[in-house]
């Protein structure tokens, strides 16, 4: 737990009031370049394998800023597509980092060995806004 969600925690427990941008500060996405994969699992594809197989890769990219590999959160809303079977959502500091992370081997290699392993990928790339 970092300093601040630390000093946060201990004061909201403890019934002490503290200043506003200690208690409403959030944490923001590293990086500006923001990822975002879901994949539609065949039936025969073993999930746990699936998804300690992509941690795995992403750990040897040092491009990559962060990342989180999840599967649906089931939340019952009209809008919410819980069809995926994995949501896999990749940081970069900028567009550049996301084209290497695109042409690193390890990448073209975890893609060409787990391809078989879906029916359907779709990608959402967003860079942060700025104006």
């Amino acid at each position: 737990m970092n300093k601040r969600k630390f000093l946060r925690q201990l004061l909201v427990t403890s019934g002490f009031v503290a200043a506003p941008s200690l208690l409403t500060a959030k944490d923001s996405i590293k990086g500006k370049f923001v990822h975002t994969v879901l994949f539609w699992l065949k039936k025969e594809t073993d999930l746990a394998d699936f998804v300690s197989g992509t941690r795995n890769f992403l750990d040897q990219i040092t491009v990559i800023k962060s990342y989180h590999v999840g599967t649906p959160a089931m939340t019952p809303r009209e809008v919410v597509d819980n069809s995926f079977s994995v949501c896999l959502v990749v940081t970069f500091s900028n567009k550049e980092d996301q084209d290497i992370y695109q042409q690193h081997p390890v990448h073209l290699a975890y893609v060409d060995a787990r391809k078989n392993a879906w029916d359907k990928v779709q990608i959402y790339d967003s860079i942060e806004y700025s104006n």
